[in-house]
């Protein structure tokens, strides 16, 4: 097998994930977290989550979001 001949058309990109935390007032630990590859995806799926603990948005202090790298697949790496 010539991977070189076979993968010509691969190209690694630089691959990024979005994170949302949701922190809850007097907590130091984010109270929900989620990934997703677009930033209002992870925002949107955070509110769902945070829905889900059956708290009102009046706890929530704070909510972050960061950029960060995603990780390549075995396949990706070959």
């Amino acid at each position: 097998m010539n991977c070189d001949s076979e993968r010509k058309d691969f190209i690694m990109k630089n691959k990024t994930e979005f994170m949302t935390e949701i922190f809850i007032d007097g907590e130091d630990d984010a109270a929900v977290v989620t990934f997703a590859n677009r930033e209002i995806d992870a925002v949107d799926e955070a509110m769902i989550e945070f829905e889900k603990l059956g708290m009102d948005a009046s706890w929530i202090s704070r909510i972050e979001t960061v950029q960060v790298p995603q990780h390549y697949t075995a396949d990706e790496l070959a």
